[in-house]
């Protein structure tokens, strides 16, 4: 298992067109928990950036999992990561880039707003939408007075 102290890691596969296909981003916590029961990772892990892991062995981690509180602490993080997927796969099926930014502000920010930890390329990937689009789509609704965008904070303006 590995720990992301800093920085950014993906876990990535390629397509048979040759485009990375980005199952994970961590930017800070436990990589790649999929793969605690498998012999071997079904990835490859590709830091974005420089960046500090920490390796914690299976085999501890193994025995991590027989002590209660940590089990308890550990189901947390899976439910935690199953709702963010949830939501994420949620916001995958919206059709309109507007929407998948509504969505990802109401779902992944603290209010009527969130602060971006990457850049609006890596977002737009995250959106599943071209960097073009959502550069369009943003100047559109800051235009209608839909958002606020402060530096790597947008705010929803409207309910």
């Amino acid at each position: 298992m590995y720990f992301v102290i800093s920085g950014e890691v993906r876990l990535s596969r390629t397509s048979v067109t040759g485009q990375e296909i980005v199952l994970q981003r961590s930017r800070g916590g436990i990589l790649a928990e999929a793969s605690v029961d498998q012999p071997r990772y079904h990835c490859d892990a590709v830091a974005a950036e420089e960046s500090k892991l920490l390796l914690v062995p299976r085999k501890v981690f193994e025995i991590a999992l027989d002590d209660d509180i940590f089990r308890r602490k550990w189901v947390a993080h899976l439910v935690r990561e199953l709702r963010r997927l949830r939501a994420q796969a949620e916001r995958l099926s919206l059709n309109t880039t507007r929407e998948r930014i509504v969505h990802f502000i109401e779902t992944e920010g603290d209010g009527n707003a969130v602060s971006l930890v990457g850049t609006r390329k890596e977002w737009a990937a995250e959106l599943g939408v071209s960097h073009e689009a959502l550069y369009r789509t943003l100047a559109k609704m800051q235009n209608k007075g839909e958002i606020e965008v402060d530096g790597r904070t947008v705010r929803i303006r409207f309910s």
